[in-house]
């Protein structure tokens, strides 16, 4: 049974986990998800940060090919949901594709799942439409 100095916990874990994305903290966040770790963003043909990620060392190459491919000039979680041990982020996205100065502006809504403190699943949501529109040479 989850408790609910768990969940907040669950929620605390998320929220530092944005905190250390946009201060380039990108190690801490490798460390707290577990080894077996998926990291999901639908296939969008074209965009190489897409697709699954397996593992610690892909998730850290996701943030790798993030930091080649993306300026981001505002990166916001908005709202934090959780249900057990499934936390559910809504928020904002605006940056540039640095190869095509093509910009994108939309909201996106992410799904962490975690087991005994760790994140071991991830999967995001964005406008695909726009994030190929920006992409596109």
């Amino acid at each position: 049974m989850t408790t609910l100095a768990q969940i907040r916990t669950n929620v605390e874990i998320i929220q530092r986990a944005f905190s250390d994305f946009t201060s380039g903290r990108i190690n801490r966040i490798i460390d707290n998800c577990t080894n077996d770790i998926l990291w999901i963003l639908p296939k969008n043909p074209g965009v190489p940060i897409t697709g699954t990620f397996e593992g610690k060392e892909e998730v850290l190459k996701f943030f790798e090919l993030l930091a080649e491919n993306v300026d981001y000039s505002k990166f916001e979680p908005k709202e934090f949901f959780n249900d057990r041990e499934v936390v559910i982020v809504l928020g904002h996205q605006t940056g540039k594709v640095k190869k095509t100065g093509k910009t994108f502006d939309h909201d996106w809504c992410m799904v962490f799942r975690l087991r005994a403190n760790k994140i071991y699943h991830y999967f995001g949501f964005v406008d695909t439409r726009d994030q190929a529109e920006s992409f596109k040479m």
